[in-house]
């Protein structure tokens, strides 16, 4: 790989193409939004389970999975998320 260019193949013009740690900084920006997004991503999921009655938490001290499991199950069988169907 030549050395005006990062492995991604992101051109690196000068030292300030890269970041205090010589990482490309547009690599790491393109990591940072594809991790803001997954966490938007995944708080959304969160909320819509938890107006549906499930709990991830209980005053601060996480639920176990099991537990978690067991109660989306139910939700499921007793058909909550019928209209939560999603067209590809």
């Amino acid at each position: 790989m030549p050395a005006n260019k990062c492995p991604q193949g992101h051109e690196i013009r000068s030292s300030t193409d890269r970041d205090g740690g010589g990482f490309c900084r547009r690599c790491r920006a393109d990591n940072e939004k594809r991790r803001r997004v997954g966490k938007s991503a995944a708080l959304t999921v969160v909320r819509v389970f938890e107006r549906a009655g499930v709990q991830f938490q209980n005053n601060g001290v996480p639920v176990e999975p099991a537990e978690v499991a067991r109660v989306l199950a139910e939700l499921y069988a007793a058909g909550v998320f019928e209209d939560t169907k999603q067209t590809c």
